[in-house]
């Protein structure tokens, strides 16, 4: 299953990375790979190292419930105290997804914003969350 999720996400951004496939999957060698199925079909699946998190998609869009978010996020945050993730700084819908969600930017380098959520957001603990 992990290599078949690697497959999709090589698929997903080969024209966007400048480095080999075998690279592209050496790189995800320490990190947790999880696939989410909705009725039965892998939709997308988290990847995760450390406080580090990171979801995709496949095929049509992942309606992501709040149940989902504290699914794969409050073992994180109870381990590390955060959650961090980055987004590509010209990913405009995954920005306001993560602001929707409570993450603070926390910085920036050539390509990507990067966000942190700590145990304290009111937004994500209350249920203050907009609807996904």
């Amino acid at each position: 299953m992990r290599t078949d999720i690697l497959e999709l996400l090589w698929a997903a951004n080969e024209e966007a990375v400048y480095i080999t496939k075998q690279q592209f999957m050496a790189g995800f060698e320490d990190w947790a790979i999880t696939p989410h199925y909705e009725n039965g079909t892998m939709v997308g699946a988290t990847i995760s190292k450390g406080s580090e998190f990171h979801f995709a998609t496949f095929g049509g869009k992942w309606k992501m419930t709040r149940t989902d978010i504290r699914h794969y996020l409050d073992p994180i945050l109870e381990q590390y105290g955060c959650v961090t993730t980055r987004t590509p700084k010209n990913d405009a819908r995954q920005i306001r997804f993560n602001k929707i969600l409570g993450f603070t930017a926390t910085g920036e380098d050539e390509f990507f914003v990067h966000y942190k959520l700590d145990q304290s957001h009111t937004k994500y603990r209350s249920g203050v969350l907009c609807p996904l």
